[in-house]
């Protein structure tokens, strides 16, 4: 622009400045001769008044031949008009009417010195400043100029043209060629009234710099339109303008100027970091007071910028003046672009190397004194492929993300892997290193060995990602914490149950608690935290029950390892062991855990232990020490030893055994629930469907049988009864009833236990019976019969003839009883049933297999012997 307004400016002013001077000369010059010829003057020196003539020849001949060697012109006060040009032509008229020839070489005019030859319509002017040669001639009603030179000297500008002039309608045309500053062209300008319009375009050129440097742009634009974009090959295609003229001034009306340079094989230094953008060609247009470089198969690094665009705005105005680069790229986003960003003190941590990306840098640059900063906005489409901001890796499957302002905004980022899948918003403030997220998760679900570990659908997750030092994730809404370094991975879950909802076949149920996780290499897991249970299976003296678990561990690729309660629990799931030591646990909880949690995971696993209780349901085996295995399909086989007494375990399918060899009562009690039987030795089996009905048989050997509530009521009934006195030496005391030996066979239906029989031998008397118990309403209802073998003489006189009492022939005495009521607070009373005072008979029967007897009181005794109840001593002797 700047160019093309000096050229047009140029050009004008030698015409303006060559038809003024010219024409004052002339005017000034012929008004002395003509008073020269008045006065009939002629001298070698001739003065009139500030004029002075050396050398002057004039000479008559049809027309004026003027020769002069020396002239000297007085200043004139009359300013040049361009509005007064037609009377210029007009006087140049009158010249060419009168003289033939007119030559002088020497005019000094206001610090100049010309020389003008004038021959027929041919005139020769020559200056300090230009020489111009040309034919002037009038045809019809215009005058005609050939120029064929006109020569600035300073500027070294040689044009020639065409110059025509309408005398009536005062209009000015020209055309013609120009070599200037090395370059070459054509213009063409024409003058209509006081505005001026025209055109230049120009040859192929190689050197803008020595234009360029002419011209009085900004220093700024100067160093982009030739230091920051190099071309090999120049052209100007176009320079459109027009301007107004005054009395004493041109004025450019830049809204009018249309400029189109066209630069081939080009470099653009847009950043000195930077290596230049590279392209076949482009086209530089000047419009609305901008420059805008419109580019030909840019590249930057081998990467295409197709559609990219570079402009300068606002360069003449009151508008700070400002650099627009707007870079479109579809590449991967790597190091090459983030030199780009980084050179414009960018750092966004993003990249994407292995998925084409629709990139647009838009970049304001100030040029010039303004005070302005550099803004950039930067637009990225995203395709499929791994992204990755600083550490971490997002698989994108599309989305946009844009940078204005210090802040990067994610939209609608959608992100797909194996585990998770949904879209990405927020915003990264790159100031504060802090990203301000929120995924809208379609699905995430974690699997293991084609189990999955969570899953969640369709939940938004508001998350705050800090990168200032290392990457730092954190999840309000699941209290999590994920810490990622450069040499680890830390996870905190700092409430678990806000994540419990999502969570399934986990090697260990949890129901609440925190747990902090390290990893390095993402394939061994350590951990540390407190797990919550609301139901335990871990619990210590005095049944107090673990619902909360300290614990430490690691999980590997082969599984889980953990040590809780201070190393009193270890479980090493890749060895499928569970070692307990000085801790109970609840087998039956423990099995309920693991059917929900890690179903078919092994094929074995194994618990031992050691001072610890196992527990299952209702009944506890008190060991020093046990082993349990638990096969792929759940069933059970337990072996526990206390002090030597040996305690057997097994569940098949839903069938549980519990059988104990001769133990002590310390391992019976908790077999039973039930320690009412002291010191003695005991053997127990119990089968079948804890859920449905179980079955059982306990062998008393010796013991006591007391402190309990059905036998200190009967005991406290008997003191009562003088009729039942006799029963005291028989062996009831507060001390208890002595046991011989006695066999107990029962069932238990949920809350029900049905006693099918009862049978207990002391020293002198017997006890026998039946009856139900239920646990849910905690009510009893048993019969028992007490038979004593003592001597009926001695107390037959003490003796009333009494009901509940049955004689038999065997000099036995049998006393029936009825117990009712409530567990707490059970009520004993005399009974005169038949089926209570035969129970004996029939408990014999039915437990030792004796001979049928009469139920009559003259029934004989058996001739056999009862069968000792025994068993053998023999550990390999089975007992059922």
């Amino acid at each position: 622009m700047k160019m093309s307004t000096l050229f047009s400016r140029n050009v004008i002013h030698v015409l303006h400045v060559v038809l003024r001077n010219t024409l004052i000369f002339i005017i000034v010059l012929f008004l002395a001769l003509f008073a020269w010829l008045k006065v009939g003057v002629h001298t070698d020196k001739f003065v009139f008044g500030q004029y002075e003539i050396d050398g002057l020849y004039i000479k008559l001949d049809k027309k004026f031949i003027l020769r002069a060697e020396n002239i000297i012109i007085p200043k004139t006060k009359s300013k040049p008009s361009f509005q007064h040009i037609d009377r210029t032509f007009k006087s140049i008229k009158y010249v060419l009417t009168f003289f033939n020839y007119i030559e002088l070489n020497k005019i000094h005019f206001e610090n100049n010195q010309y020389k003008v030859i004038v021959a027929d319509n041919t005139i020769y002017i020559s200056n300090n400043l230009y020489e111009i040669a040309g034919n002037v001639e009038k045809v019809g009603k215009k005058l005609v100029a050939d120029v064929s030179m006109l020569y600035i000297k300073k500027e070294n500008i040689h044009m020639r043209g065409n110059l025509t002039y309408y005398l009536k309608k005062d209009k000015l045309e020209t055309s013609g060629s120009f070599d200037a500053y090395n370059i070459k062209g054509n213009f063409a300008a024409k003058k209509e009234g006081n505005e001026i319009n025209f055109a230049i375009k120009s040859n192929k050129f190689t050197d803008l710099k020595t234009l360029i440097g002419r011209v009085p742009l900004n220093e700024s634009i100067k160093s982009w339109i030739v230091d920051k974009v190099q071309a090999k090959e120049y052209q100007l295609i176009s320079l459109l303008g027009k301007m107004n003229v005054s009395q004493t001034d041109v004025k450019m009306d830049f809204d009018s100027l249309r400029a189109k340079v066209l630069y081939k094989d080009v470099k653009i230094y847009y950043h000195e970091k930077l290596t230049p953008v590279v392209a076949d060609s482009f086209i530089l247009t000047y419009k609305n007071k901008g420059l805008f470089f419109d580019l030909k198969k840019p590249t930057y690094k081998g990467r295409k910028l197709d559609g990219s665009k570079v402009s300068i705005v606002n360069i003449v105005g009151g508008k700070p003046t400002v650099l627009l680069l707007d870079l479109h790229m579809k590449t991967v986003v790597d190091k090459v672009i983030q030199e780009i960003l980084h050179a414009y003190k960018l750092h966004i941590p993003v990249t994407q190397k292995e998925a084409l990306t629709k990139l647009y840098v838009h970049i304001d640059v100030p040029l010039g004194k303004s005070k302005q900063e550099v803004t950039v906005k930067v637009i990225a489409d995203l395709t499929k492929g791994p992204l990755t901001i600083d550490r971490t890796t997002l698989p994108v499957v599309k989305g946009n993300v844009t940078y204005e302002n210090g802040i990067v905004k994610i939209n609608n980022v959608e992100i797909q892997n194996k585990w998770y899948h949904g879209n990405v918003n927020g915003n990264v403030i790159l100031k504060k290193k802090i990203a301000e997220l929120v995924f809208n998760a379609k699905t995430i679900s974690v699997s293991k060995d084609k189990k999955v570990l969570f899953k969640l659908k369709n939940k938004s997750i508001p998350l705050v990602l800090n990168y200032s030092k290392d990457i730092v994730v954190d999840i309000p809404s699941f209290k999590i914490k994920i810490k990622s370094s450069l040499k680890n991975l830390v996870i905190d879950i700092l409430k678990i149950e806000k994540i419990k909802p999502y969570l399934e076949n986990l090697p260990i149920q949890i129901d609440g608690g925190s747990i902090h996780i390290l990893t390095k290499e993402f394939e061994t897991f350590i951990f540390n935290g407190v797990f919550k249970r609301n139901v335990c299976f871990f619990y210590d003296k005095n049944n107090i029950c673990h619902t909360q678990v300290p614990c430490k561990g690691k999980v590997t690729p082969k599984g889980l390892i953990l040590s809780a309660f201070n190393n009193r629990v270890n479980i090493d799931m890749p060895h499928s062991r569970i070692r307990l030591k000085n801790i109970n646990i609840d087998l039956d909880a423990l099995l309920k855990i693991k059917s929900k949690s890690q179903k078919n995971s092994f094929k074995k696993l194994v618990i031992t232990g050691k001072n610890s209780n196992l527990r299952y349901k209702k009944h506890t085996l008190v060991t020093d020490s046990y082993d349990i295995e638990i096969n792929k399909k759940g069933n059970i086989k337990a072996i526990g030893s206390k002090d030597g007494d040996i305690v057997k375990f097994t569940k098949t399918g839903k069938k549980l055994t519990i059988q104990a060899l001769r133990v002590k009562d310390s391992v019976l009690h908790p077999l039973i629930n039930f320690k009412g039987l002291k010191k003695g030795r005991y053997s127990l089996k119990i089968s079948g469907d804890p859920d449905n009905e179980m079955k059982g048989r306990i062998i008393l050997e010796g013991g006591v049988m007391s402190n309990f509530k059905v036998y200190n009521n009967t005991l406290a009934l008997i003191n009562t009864l003088p009729a039942l006195a006799t029963l005291s030496s028989p062996g009831f005391s507060q001390k208890g009833f002595k046991i011989k030996e006695g066999v107990i066979e029962f069932k238990q239906k949920k809350d029900k236990i049905v006693f099918d029989s009862i049978y207990v031998q002391g020293r002198s008397a017997t006890i026998v019976g039946n009856g139900k118990l239920n646990l849910k309403k905690q009510t009893i209802n048993l019969n028992l019969a007490i038979q004593t073998a003592r001597e009926l003489g001695k107390v037959l006189g003490n003796i009333p003839i009494l009901g509940y009492i049955l004689m038999g022939k065997d000099k036995s005495m049998t006393v029936g009883l009825k117990v009712t009521g409530s567990l707490n607070k059970p009520k004993v009373e005399t009974s005169a049933t038949q089926d209570t005072l035969t129970l004996p008979l029939r408990m014999i029967k039915r437990t030792l297999e004796l001979p049928v007897q009469s139920f009559s009181p003259s029934t004989e005794a058996p001739k056999k012997p009862i069968r000792s109840l025994k068993p053998s001593k023999d550990p390999s002797v089975k007992l059922f």
